[in-house]
């Protein structure tokens, strides 16, 4: 399973099975594999799936599947067993993810940590080396060429983003810290559901009437869950096809294939959309790869339908940033690679891109209650601690050194975020005319 398509493999490259020994070869469907990988992942964190359960259940997979591809002079005779056999497998995956779940244990982070961690362990030499060379971005900022390009961005989203499949983060962004009584991810859905409210679409279903605009959706996770929420079309675009892959096969597979839509796009080139098209739009740390900041906001302002609102969150500079300190600098500097960012704006400077577009700033301020997002930072520094103890024996050598450069990064972020020199949650609310009384 690779970048949100799965592969059938040789048996020879296959775990091996304890199988019945009148079946011989087989050839396992990436149902089958995908499971096998799942709970491989359950093992290797050491918490979840002990060993003797993994084996027993490895065991039943390997007698319920053989029928999955069986000689071709039974193919007539065993149609109806193959599709028994398919059935089976579906519902002992949702039996597990069933049974897994009173346990209290995450399936669908189990799920996507697996996927993140075979597509990261099955990696080219080319896909790593093009990874690596990416961190060029992080060379000062786009006013600084220096031979960077767009493409540098998808070479490492590429990986960046299965990297944050492992933790929590698969939504690719640490979010406002809302509530410090509950952990990361939940904190992402309450600042949604703010952001939601804030553009005129609360998340109470009622607005299927409504198209929402998600600019740098990512694995569209967020458009999702504002589809769900609001009952509104959400349409979304992203740099990386690795990424709107996964967005497509993730929304079709959990019903939302018909409320959302993905395509590739660059948000600085012309917004592939008719004027006043949607009702809302939003963007979650992805506008640090604007060029031209007022042509940007130019082109959401005219894609929004009159009185339509746009949220805006993202890393900026904040007023206690002092660009002759080297400590303030220094700071800057290593959290940028660690969040993704090339351009340092302090928020300011986007609201006047707002206005100079004809926006009307409703709101902007740190959406952190308190103003600091270090609680977030550190417990998801905590959550990698068990990649960080077997990676060096399942993943390519190079990225120990990657992860090992990330977490030193994430001590900067926490730093910038104590002296509250920048920060990832600033929002900025604008709204295009006729404005709100």
């Amino acid at each position: 399973i690779h970048r949100g398509e799965a592969y059938l493999l040789p048996v020879s490259k296959l775990p091996p099975l304890d199988c019945p020994p009148f079946i011989g070869r087989i050839e396992v469907s990436h149902e089958v594999l995908f499971v096998v990988t799942y709970l491989t992942s359950c093992w290797a964190s050491f918490r979840f799936v002990p060993v003797t359960t993994q084996k027993e259940l490895l065991r039943i997979l390997s007698i319920t599947s053989f029928c999955t591809k069986f000689n071709k002079s039974f193919s007539s005779s065993m149609f109806l067993v193959s599709k028994t056999v398919n059935t089976t497998l579906n519902t002992m995956g949702s039996s597990l993810d069933f049974t897994l779940g009173l346990l209290g244990v995450d399936t669908y982070r189990l799920k996507t940590r697996a996927h993140a961690f075979w597509s990261l362990a099955t990696m080219t030499e080319k896909e790593i080396d093009s990874y690596i060379g990416s961190y060029i971005l992080f060379d000062g900022d786009w006013s600084n060429e220096n031979g960077k390009n767009f493409g540098h961005i998808v070479d490492y989203y590429h990986v960046i983003n299965h990297l944050c499949a492992l933790g929590n983060v698969e939504k690719m962004y640490i979010p406002p810290l809302r509530d410090p009584k509950v952990g990361l991810v939940k904190n992402q859905d309450l600042y949604e559901e703010k952001m939601m409210a804030d553009i005129n679409v609360p998340p109470d279903g009622s607005h299927k009437d409504k198209k929402v605009l998600d600019i740098g959706c990512g694995r569209g996770r967020i458009a999702m869950h504002t589809a769900r929420a609001t009952g509104a079309f959400v349409e979304g675009i992203n740099l990386d096809p690795s990424q709107i892959a996964n967005a497509k096969h993730y929304s079709a597979k959990i019903g939302l294939g018909e409320t959302t839509n993905f395509q590739v796009g660059n948000l600085n080139d012309p917004l592939p959309f008719p004027d006043e098209t949607f009702d809302a739009s939003y963007e979650v740390q992805a506008f640090t790869y604007m060029k031209d900041k007022v042509a940007v906001f130019k082109e959401i302002y005219r894609v929004l339908k009159p009185g339509a609102k746009f949220s805006y969150l993202d890393w900026v500079l904040l007023d206690n940033y002092d660009p002759e300190n080297p400590v303030h600098v220094d700071h800057v500097k290593r959290t940028m690679p660690f969040i993704g960012a090339v351009d340092n704006p302090r928020y300011q400077e986007i609201e006047e891109a707002m206005k100079k577009a004809g926006f009307k700033i409703l709101l902007s301020e740190d959406a952190s209650i308190g103003g600091h997002q270090g609680p977030l930072i550190n417990s998801e520094r905590n959550t990698y601690w068990w990649l960080r103890s077997f990676a060096k024996f399942l993943l390519p050598r190079r990225f120990i050194r990657m992860l090992r450069r990330l977490r030193e990064d994430a001590e900067s972020f926490v730093e910038a975020d104590r002296l509250r020199i920048a920060t990832t949650s600033y929002q900025i609310v604008c709204q295009k005319p006729p404005f709100d009384k």
